[in-house]
């Protein structure tokens, strides 16, 4: 038995997603935004002792000026 080209049920459902279609396209967008935002937070939550060391680094440095007005 040869399944190497044979295509499963759920093989052809998923090739029969129109690419052109505007409601396919925005859902496909709503996931991968929150898939980003899900590893974005992920890594901040990962980084926040990091954070935490950056942000003493920061208090305790010697640079002065305000980076406002471009001193």
């Amino acid at each position: 038995m040869d399944q190497e080209g044979a295509c499963t049920k759920l093989d052809e459902d998923i090739l029969d997603i129109p690419l052109d279609d505007p409601d396919a396209n925005a859902a496909a967008a709503k996931i991968q935004a929150s898939f980003r935002g899900h590893m974005t937070r992920k890594k901040i939550k990962g980084g926040e002792i990091d954070r935490k060391t950056k942000d003493a680094e920061c208090a305790n440095s010697t640079r002065g000026g305000d980076l406002r007005n471009g001193d």
